[in-house]
């Protein structure tokens, strides 16, 4: 039954560049019309889907609790789980990685301000990364990611991060007036200046920082969001070029809140956390499919999960990346050492272990390395960058 879920049900229902996405016949959403499709071959595992939190979620009715869940005892399921069994569903159905992070504390501040420090881990083995809050899904099981991609005209060479503006209240607002970016849903693309930007958003909380007055963002406060309220404050103004703004209608909010932020591809649900997210995942997941897909997720529990530690680790550096597995994944800079050093995509590289082969000329701690004996698919070598 789960195969037929995956290859009937749920499966991808349009082509990554169809000019028109109308689920079951009704409503419709046209890519621009105006702008090429950049996104045209499937990014598979080279594109990377990601929850983290630091509390452990073992109990009963959670997702790594001892027993499966069920509708059978719908009351006692807890509703952030089924947000994170719907990620990992959706990764299944379309060939992407999947990764559920464990993290730690903070002393300091509240633990939601790893998000860019894991991110940018992550992000070191794939082209892009999506984060999404376990209170958020996405809305169309069947719909392609690369799809969405060409919808929001999110262009491979330019938009290093892609997020969703808040709902129209004095609350969503930064101190300059301006509604926040909801960092609840990130899409992430792998260019140098991504891992910065990472970078100053991790440190942009501590003590003696370049935005002093972003320790006012360590906890949250009513009107004062933590980890998004530092990214909106300091980090999209210090990266404004970088920073792509994606449609609340579209990429944020659920219709019941009765704001304009109806949810109509990633729905997030801030106010549906115990029971609206039961609705929208049980028309999604219905029935046995339920059981079913979390005793499979259970029994997979080693090839997604990660704690703190291992992210940070010197065995992730040296984990499978993904890499240079899509045409989409060929960095100018890394093409410019393909033309000096004779070798092209297709060629084995023949080489035995990792090789520093050039400093990037941005920030030089971005470097790039070909690894040889990880190649994947037609790639020559896979390009990675150290942390």
């Amino acid at each position: 039954m789960r195969k037929f879920f995956l290859e009937e049900v749920a499966k991808p229902s349009i082509a990554l560049d169809a000019k028109v996405y109308k689920p079951y016949g009704a409503f419709e959403w046209k890519l621009p019309a105006d702008k090429p499709a950049r996104w045209t071959k499937p990014l598979g595992r080279n594109l990377c889907i990601f929850d983290l939190d630091n509390r452990p979620f073992e109990e009963d009715g959670m997702i790594f609790g001892q027993q499966p869940l069920s509708w059978n005892n719908a009351t006692a399921i807890h509703g952030l789980s089924l947000g994170v069994l719907q990620h990992w569903l959706y990764a299944k159905i379309h060939g992407y990685s999947y990764y559920y992070v464990r993290t730690g504390d903070f002393e300091d501040r509240r633990a939601s301000w790893k998000k860019p420090t894991v991110l940018k881990k992550l992000l070191l083995k794939h082209e892009a990364c999506i984060f999404v809050d376990s209170d958020a899904i996405f809305n169309h099981l069947d719909l392609p990611f690369e799809w969405l991609l060409n919808y929001w005209d999110i262009d491979p060479k330019n938009n290093s991060l892609a997020l969703a503006i808040d709902p129209k209240a004095e609350h969503n607002k930064d101190k300059k007036g301006k509604l926040y970016d909801n960092t609840g849903f990130i899409i992430a693309q792998n260019r140098p200046i991504t891992f910065q930007m990472m970078d100053d958003w991790a440190e942009c909380a501590d003590d003696g920082g370049k935005h002093p007055e972003c320790t006012e963002y360590r906890h949250v406060g009513w009107g004062r969001p933590s980890d998004q309220g530092g990214f909106g404050n300091f980090i999209r103004y210090d990266y404004a070029d970088e920073v792509e703004e994606l449609p609340c209608a579209e990429a944020n909010g659920f219709p019941e809140d009765r704001s304009e932020c109806i949810g109509t591809f990633i729905k997030h649900l801030w106010a549906g956390k115990q029971d609206l997210i039961k609705i929208a995942i049980g028309q999604q997941i219905p029935g046995m499919y339920l059981e079913m897909f979390h005793k499979q997720m259970l029994a997979e529990k080693s090839e997604y999960y990660l704690t703190e530690e291992q992210l940070m680790s010197p065995s992730w550096a040296n984990a499978k990346t993904y890499l240079g597995a899509s045409p989409l994944a060929v960095d100018p800079f890394y093409m410019a050492f393909v033309r000096i050093w004779g070798f092209s995509q297709g060629t084995g590289l023949g080489r035995t272990a990792i090789e520093e082969i050039c400093e990037h000329p941005d920030p030089p701690r971005h470097h790039l390395f070909v690894d040889a004996p990880n190649m994947t698919g037609a790639a020559g070598g896979v390009i990675s960058r150290p942390p």
